[in-house]
C-alpha cells in the first residue's frame, strides 16, 4: 500500500492560496492534477459531492473527495487556505487545512483511496500534526509532517 506522502508528491501541495469560498477553493486544489475539461469536471464532481454532505470534518479541516474517470491513480493534494474559510464543516469552524483525494472510478484502486482517507483521517486527529502543518513554512517541511505522522 502506497504511503500518503507518495500520494501527494511536491507538486501537490499549494500552501498558503487564496480562496474566497468553499468553490475557489476546489479550484486552487484541482490546479496541480489537471486541467481544461478534466478540471471542469472534476470540479463538477467534486461539488456534486459536496451537496450530499460537507467534506468539512472539523477542527479546521476539510478532506473533500471524490472517484472521476479522469484519473488513473489515487492523488492527493494538500492545500493551505491564507485565510480560513468557511466550509461548512461539521463543528462549524472554518477550514484552513484541505486534503483533496481523488481517485478512479475502477474497483482495483478502491482499496489504496480508502486507505489514504483513513490516513487522512489519522494524522488530522492530532492536534500538533494540524499546528505543525499550518506553520510549515515549505513543501518539503509538509512532506516530512505527513510522514512522519503516519508512523
Amino acid at each position: 500500500m502506497k504511503e500518503l506522502v507518495e500520494l501527494m508528491s511536491e507538486k501537490r501541495i499549494v500552501l498558503d492560496f487564496k480562496a474566497g469560498n468553499k468553490k475557489e477553493a476546489m479550484e486552487r486544489l484541482i490546479e496541480p492534477v489537471a486541467d481544461g475539461a478534466a478540471r471542469s469536471a472534476m470540479l463538477a464532481a467534486l461539488m456534486e459531492r459536496e451537496e450530499l454532505g460537507t467534506t468539512g470534518i472539523g477542527f479546521g479541516v476539510a478532506v473533500p473527495h471524490v472517484r472521476v474517470e479522469s484519473v488513473t491513480e489515487p492523488v492527493v493534494v494538500f492545500g493551505r487556505s491564507a485565510k480560513p474559510l468557511d466550509f461548512d464543516a461539521m463543528d462549524g469552524s472554518p477550514c484552513s487545512l484541505f486534503f483533496l483525494v481523488m481517485g478512479p472510478t475502477v474497483s482495483d484502486a478502491q482499496e489504496t483511496y480508502l486507505h489514504a482517507m483513513a490516513k487522512i483521517s489519522r494524522l488530522m486527529r492530532q492536534q500538533q500534526n494540524r499546528d505543525r502543518l499550518m506553520k510549515a513554512g515549505s513543501v518539503a517541511e509538509v512532506l516530512t509532517i505527513t510522514r512522519d505522522g503516519e508512523r
